[in-house]
């Protein structure tokens, strides 16, 4: 649990960097819009394409079927919570849509995946990619298209081709490679993976640009911040327990799918606020509370979960 533990501390130090930088001004104020580009075009897709043809095979995502379908229930049902909560705490347009997506999908991978690998081993690392699966193809799809739909920078307005993320392309040309069961090129597979991990650092850098406008002390949390971090921690596992138990899920299945109910925010979600103008220093903020408070609720879920 140590591991888990530092993984976390990881994430902070290297959002530092990307808070000193801006902070000292040692880097054009157009830098983190410019890595959150690259993030959002290039670096997620491609991670996302690696991700999935490493990690899946068609017997799988067969069998991962069932599983699948209680996962988007559960997704579902968090998205139509957060969009309850946030009518009830009338929130702007651009933090009511940052609220509802943060609600709805959390770090699955950048924390989850080491997280779960340290208390499960490889035996639940199957379960950890059914999972991120679908919060993949659901930030992508409804996650991106939602903040999308808020931009106020994007002239063109509201059109269904914003559903087709590049981040979703990337999922279907990775779940399309497992089903016919082909191989990448090796120089095309080299490229991916070189550009698919740039995503962690750059993420983290960018989060940590947006974070100086608490350089002079963190803000009072609100309560519609406090309504997230409930969210995270209470509302998502409660819910994740009850389908498991409605649908008869043992063993460690529901132990792999309890903990990643427990993460916090989706870290890519202040990349696309940032990316699209709406509220990504808001966005940031839920993002990293979430992640410190993690520190606490990661340990205390494992003890539960034994």
């Amino acid at each position: 649990m140590i591991n888990g533990i530092i993984s976390v501390i990881v994430i902070f130090l290297i959002c530092s960097v990307g808070f000193w930088f801006s902070y000292r001004k040692s880097w054009p104020p157009a830098t983190p819009s410019v890595l959150s580009f690259l993030v959002v075009k290039a670096a997620a897709p491609a991670l996302a394409i690696i991700s999935i043809s490493d990690r899946f095979t068609r017997e799988l995502l067969r069998a991962s079927a069932f599983h699948i379908l209680i996962l988007t229930l559960y997704t579902v049902l968090l998205y139509l919570t957060g969009k309850i909560l946030s009518k009830a705490l009338q929130l702007e347009s651009g933090k009511k849509t940052v609220f509802e997506v943060t609600f709805t999908f959390s770090n699955t991978i950048f924390i989850g995946l080491p997280i779960n690998e340290i208390v499960y081993g490889h035996a639940g690392l199957p379960y950890l990619f059914t999972f991120y699966l679908v919060t993949l193809t659901g930030f992508w799809s409804l996650g991106a298209y939602q903040l999308a739909k808020a931009s106020p920078i994007d002239s063109k307005g509201f059109s269904l081709k914003k559903i087709v993320s590049p981040g979703l392309v990337g999922v279907i040309i990775g779940g399309l490679l497992v089903q016919v069961e082909l191989s990448i090129p090796v120089a095309f597979d080299t490229a991916l993976r070189y550009l698919g991990n740039l995503t962690v650092p750059l993420s983290l850098l960018v989060i940590g640009a947006n974070l100086t406008v608490f350089a002079k002390g963190v803000p009072k949390i609100t309560a519609d911040e406090l309504i997230i971090l409930a969210g995270k921690f209470l509302i998502s596992p409660l819910y994740m327990y009850l389908l498991l138990r409605l649908f008869h899920i043992e063993g460690i299945a529901f132990q792999v799918f309890m903990l990643t109910a427990a993460m916090p925010c989706h870290m890519q979600t202040s990349i696309l606020a940032e990316h699209y103008g709406v509220e990504g220093s808001y966005a940031s903020k839920l993002v990293s509370l979430s992640t410190l408070i993690c520190l606490i609720t990661i340990p205390i879920c494992v003890f539960l979960l034994k």
